[in-house]
């Protein structure tokens, strides 16, 4: 017996102008999962897109036909009437390609189809079809063909035979309806890709997968994509043309309009119209790159750094106004602060940003909920609050079992040095009485776990003794008198 089962039948329909339109099969392999995790699968797929190419950002959901509020005539349906089955549910969706400037948008109707004879046996269909009409016309990032379509039909008689009979009960088939005969080369490598990971998402379905990282729980998807796409067309050239450091200017200027964008999406939504806004605080600013766009967009702060960098020069006369080489001392620890340092105090209702900015990273809740301001922080390297580098044991949970999962989410649990810091920064958050919240960033860094605190649900805690339960930052003044004396030195 053939490796692989034999194809069925081309499949004939009518399309959404009455012509006559043929479906012919391009690869069939055995499908050893359960009908229902066959239609799990293409649910998956269908909802996202951007897991079969990178050319795809994502695809809006313009109409379902199992959503009540959905209207039929906010888009155009391509219809399909294929014999022997009906269908279930359709939607129809608009791709979002992740470079509007090179990509065109192009939209899409999907048919959820199911065996409609009374021999009982199981048969599903999901069309794709293209809404547009010339393999030109089609953008790059979908196959050039009127239709996509997955087949799931049962075995034929012989097909059974071998290892694993019992489990091989169906065969699945990606089909074409063509603009052109035959197909080429890309069109058959596309297929494959398709067909397996249909498979692959079927496997994972049987085998009980839980996906551990969940994007967008503090700010959607669709709107953070949407201002990233107009945040990266505005400020990206310029910024990498510009850059005066050493290090890979693309790796920095996208990371941080990734950032600038969730700050921005973040705050329209805490303060509407910027009513309430007292503007914002970049501790540890670095290149200043984030500082910069957030001023460009309208929203008024500051950053500061304990020493200068290039960059700063080549921004524009508002931004260099507001970046300072300043070094932290806080005023929690009792001392006053020498003239240029910066000791931590803050206008009631600033957002603290702490965006990799190590030693002061642990400083980050305690400061916001000494001064009643927001937060957000994103750590990077591990300090305590000497500004000593430490590797922090994992939470007690943890102890005498088995590591699983990621502690970024709160729900599994890790025993990385990464995931064991932020449970540290999140435990003296909420020690300082912050309601926290986290969310994994969308930024090119397996350091991209955002802790936020936007509320303070006890307001009477005493900061002071937090600090002393964390160990005082006892060595904070040292490692300021280090870093004045290695900067001197350096100028």
């Amino acid at each position: 017996m053939s490796e692989f089962p034999a194809h069925p039948p081309s499949l004939h329909a009518l399309d959404h102008s009455n012509n006559q339109q043929t479906w012919q099969p391009i690869l069939t392999e055995p499908f050893p999962f359960a009908p229902s995790s066959f239609l799990a699968a293409l649910e998956q797929m269908s909802q996202h897109p951007e897991h079969n190419t990178s050319w795809i950002l994502r695809s809006d959901t313009l109409y379902d036909s199992t959503d009540p509020s959905s209207v039929p005539g906010d888009s155009d349906i391509r219809k399909i009437q294929t014999p022997g089955y009906a269908i279930t549910r359709t939607l129809t969706r608009r791709f979002i390609p992740r470079n509007p400037q090179r990509d065109a948008y192009a939209e899409q109707t999907i048919h959820f189809l199911t065996g409609t004879d009374l021999s009982g046996e199981i048969r599903e269909l999901i069309v794709y079809l293209n809404h547009c009409d010339t393999a030109e016309g089609t953008p790059y990032y979908l196959p050039k063909v009127r239709g996509v379509a997955w087949l799931l039909t049962p075995l034929e008689a012989g097909e059974e035979e071998g290892e694993g009979k019992e489990r091989r009960k169906y065969k699945i088939t990606l089909l074409y309806s063509l603009f052109t005969s035959p197909p080429d080369e890309r069109l058959k490598r596309t297929a494959l890709h398709l067909l397996a990971r249909a498979t692959k998402l079927a496997a994972g379905i049987e085998s009980g997968y839980i996906k551990r990282v969940h994007h967008d729980l503090v700010v959607k998807r669709e709107g953070f994509q949407d201002r990233y796409l107009a945040l990266k067309a505005k400020h990206a050239a310029r910024l990498v043309e510009g850059w005066r450091e050493r290090t890979d200017p693309k790796k920095h200027v996208f990371e941080d309009i990734l950032i600038a964008t969730f700050l921005v999406c973040l705050w329209e939504g805490m303060y509407p119209d910027k009513k309430g806004w007292v503007g914002f605080a970049d501790i540890g600013c670095g290149n200043g790159v984030l500082v910069d766009i957030l001023i460009r967009e309208g929203w008024s702060g500051c950053g500061f750094d304990l020493r200068a960098r290039k960059s700063w020069g080549g921004f524009c006369e508002e931004t260099q106004a507001v970046l300072k080489e300043r070094i932290l001392v806080p005023f929690l620890l009792g001392d006053e602060a020498e003239e240029g340092d910066h000791d931590g105090r803050f206008q009631e209702g600033t957002f603290i940003i702490s965006n990799h900015a190590d030693e002061l990273t642990p400083w980050t809740p305690l400061l916001a909920a000494a001064n009643r301001c927001p937060f957000l922080a994103i750590p990077c390297c591990s300090h305590d609050l000497s500004g000593a580098k430490k590797r922090f044991p994992p939470p007690k949970e943890l102890e005498g079992t088995e590591a699983k999962g990621d502690l970024r989410l709160n729900m599994n649990l890790s025993k990385s040095t990464y995931a064991s810091l932020c449970a540290y920064v999140e435990g003296i958050a909420k020690k300082c009485g912050w309601a926290v919240e986290r969310e994994i960033l969308r930024i090119p860094s397996t350091r991209n776990l955002g802790i936020i605190g936007r509320k303070l649900v006890d307001e009477e805690v005493d900061i002071a003794e937090v600090l002393q339960s964390e160990g005082g930052g006892d060595g904070w003044r040292i490692a300021v008198a280090a870093l004045k004396k290695k900067e001197a030195a350096g100028h």
